[in-house]
């Protein structure tokens, strides 16, 4: 049986604050139990104001680029589209994708979310994502297992939008200790072939503790995962279960920029 829990009232997380032992501190103060085997569900958000990622939008200027974007994109402030630029690390645009009202952004780990995960916080300022969110997981994760002498895998969620579908899902852009994708093999009784089918175990998890997090306001940033059977390890990162690398999903953005005129 899969059980799913939130660690309850989860105090607010102020910049610069430290997380990992926030976290060890609410598990013991609330005797919240951890077993080997359990996985912790984290969000970005608490994860990036813990790690200073706030940026005041007053101090960034829009490239010529990101002002064409604005013009595409009207509900998306320029200022927004320069840092989106930014965290992909190509000044070209190259690494972006444009909707009608949407910029989806691929990461140079090769993952792709929109607006590049940046979290609107007020008109005046944004989060950034986590600079390394698997470091971020298993700093996490190294604290619990020095605390409570307890393997426990760690997941940093985001939400994130889909193109096809009306309303956002968590997703898994960190992680420590958890195996990103699944493999079954089966033998087909027929022909004796063997198939592989591959899930994205990672963000099968994300999805289902979005049911309990949910979105913005809701306070329950930490949730565990209990009766999932994987097997540890330490070495597992998110840019496994991620299809392509740097380099991929190359549009040329001035191109669709100049279609709109």
């Amino acid at each position: 049986m899969l059980l799913l829990e939130e660690i309850p009232n989860f105090p607010i997380v102020n910049l610069g604050d430290d997380l990992a032992q926030i976290i060890v501190s609410q598990i013991v103060e609330k005797r919240f139990d951890l077993q080997d085997g359990d996985i912790l569900c984290v969000a970005s958000k608490v994860v990036s104001t813990a790690e200073n990622r706030l940026v005041n939008l007053d101090t960034i200027v829009p490239c010529e680029l990101a002002l064409r974007l604005h013009e595409r994109v009207k509900r998306k402030d320029a200022r927004v589209i320069q840092l989106i630029i930014n965290e992909t690390t190509d000044q070209s645009g190259s690494r972006l994708e444009l909707g009608e009202n949407w910029i989806g952004a691929w990461l140079p780990n090769g993952q792709r979310l929109t607006s590049a995960g940046i979290d609107k916080v007020d008109s005046h300022s944004v989060l950034l994502l986590p600079e390394n969110t698997d470091l971020s997981a298993k700093k996490i994760g190294q604290a619990l297992f020095n605390t409570f002498n307890v393997k426990v895998g760690v997941i940093i969620t985001d939400s994130e939008g889909q193109p096809d579908k009306t309303g956002a899902i968590q997703v898994a852009i960190g992680l420590y200790g958890v195996p990103p994708v699944r493999i079954t093999k089966t033998i087909n009784k027929e022909t004796g072939d063997e198939r592989v089918a591959e899930e994205s175990l990672c963000d099968m998890c994300a999805a289902a503790v979005g049911l309990i997090m949910g979105q913005r306001g809701t306070n329950k940033p930490v949730v565990r995962v209990r009766g999932l059977h994987f097997d540890f390890d330490e070495q597992a990162t998110v840019t496994e279960a991620l299809r392509y690398g740097i380099g991929a999903q190359k549009i040329n953005v001035h191109e669709l920029c100049a279609k709109q005129k």
